[in-house]
């Protein structure tokens, strides 16, 4: 821990949060019983909710783990760990840069909590979800505010959104520009593929929608290039928002677009809907079943520059 001279603790924390990523069968388990028990994501009463978690836990976490053991584990600790050193590098000695995940460990609470004891009062708490939404901005939000209120001496400012800031549309127009230049695609259809939310959250407000359609289409203007937008890894019975990315790439493919880049724009690290949901399922169906032969996808860096320098300008704006 970096040291201030005067309290030999800097001032601030500064915490960078995502969903988590389990490490172990065990682990799955856990993270699918504290997943479907947020009122974020299955806006149920707690007894229903906490039956849910119990059956989807106990009848998922193999088939789950099966996923995350076919990509290698998964690469969000590593990424997460990475940016919190680099963001750490940049900043001055006041702050104290830390990553915690919703529904893994190192779990929010517990690394609040242990900064707490460290003598941490102000927390600058940064959303890894570029857009907003109820079930993950919003989880977040419920958690922060369940601490506050146990702990009234901490101050707590959530960075939750940065949708449209240049910093996340320069990421994403630099790493296409390097794929075009990578794969020598002439002028490619730019395929947003973004994580599905269910309908009922649109109904009840959530923007979430809104936000990736406005970064889908900062991004392509950007860079003169056709786009649109999907959904991908929707999960259960429910409707989710549309349409799905395995849809437009059947519409694509009648209309001969041959040179696809799918981009993860709902994502800045590489995760199991990456690297599994893309990787082993949408891309192969679109080469296999569809025959389109020019596609790929952008492949999230461990961390960028563009990233982390926006994330310092949430905390030390200039």
């Amino acid at each position: 821990m970096s040291e201030n001279p005067e309290n030999k603790t800097p001032k601030t924390a500064v915490l960078l949060v995502n969903m988590g990523a389990p490490v172990s069968e065990q682990g799955m388990k856990i993270f699918l019983r504290r997943l479907f028990r947020d009122e974020a994501i299955v806006q149920a009463p707690e007894s229903v909710r906490y039956m849910l978690a119990a059956m989807v836990s106990r009848i998922r976490y193999k088939s789950s783990w099966k996923k995350y053991l076919t990509i290698g584990g998964s690469p969000l600790l590593s990424s997460m760990n990475k940016t919190a050193v680099e963001l750490q590098k940049i900043l001055s000695n006041q702050y104290e840069v830390r990553y915690a995940f919703s529904y893994s460990d190192p779990f929010i609470e517990n690394e609040i909590s242990e900064l707490a004891l460290d003598g941490f009062v102000d927390f600058i708490v940064i959303s890894m979800y570029p857009q907003s939404g109820f079930s993950t901005t919003g989880s977040i939000a419920a958690v922060l505010k369940r601490i506050q209120e146990n702990n009234t001496g901490l101050r707590f400012r959530f960075v939750e959104d940065y949708h449209d800031d240049p910093y996340f549309v320069q990421f994403w127009t630099n790493l296409i520009s390097r794929k075009i230049t990578e794969t020598g695609y002439k002028y490619p259809f730019l395929l947003f593929s973004a994580h599905a939310i269910p309908q009922s959250m649109v109904k009840k407000g959530d923007t979430y929608s809104l936000k990736v359609q406005k970064s889908a289409q900062l991004i392509a203007d950007e860079l003169n290039l056709l786009y649109s937008v999907s959904y991908q890894s929707k999960i259960g019975p429910v409707k989710w928002t549309e349409p799905s990315t395995s849809e437009v790439l059947k519409k694509l493919s009648t209309n001969n677009t041959n040179e696809i880049i799918i981009v993860p724009l709902s994502f800045v690290n590489e995760n199991l809907e990456t690297r599994f949901d893309l990787d082993e399922e949408l891309i192969p169906f679109a080469r296999k079943t569809l025959k389109i032969k020019e596609i790929c996808r952008i492949n999230i860096p461990e961390t960028a520059e563009s990233l982390v320098d926006m994330y310092r300008s949430f905390i030390e704006p200039c």
